[in-house]
């Protein structure tokens, strides 16, 4: 299937999209999502590692700040989640969330 004819798979909320937002569905690379997926993966990794680091997670992922391009929310939207649902799949996932970078 080619990358154009791709669609995000995400059925009835229960999954977050599995592919890499750098690329944003064949329009090549952008910097700017590259690094908001990085933001967002170092919150997960954050909020896994327990402590005082998943205190900062989740005052980052709770924090209702939108005109920061780099919020939680700001970063959701850009990216096209809902910033709701991705927070409640990032802390109550089933199974831990890989964030290490697939190689292109």
């Amino acid at each position: 299937m080619s990358t154009e004819n791709q669609e995000l798979n995400v059925s009835s909320g229960d999954k977050l999209p599995q592919m890499d937002m750098a690329y944003d569905l064949g329009k090549g690379y952008d910097p700017i999502h590259e690094l908001m997926r990085a933001i967002i993966l170092r919150t997960i990794e954050d909020f896994n590692s327990g402590g005082e680091l998943q205190e900062e997670a989740l005052k980052y992922m709770f924090d209702e700040e939108e005109d920061y391009i780099f919020a939680f929310h700001a970063i959701c939207r850009q990216l096209g989640f809902d910033p709701e649902k991705t927070r409640h799949h990032i802390i109550y996932a089933t199974r831990r969330i890989s964030t290490r970078r697939r190689a292109a």
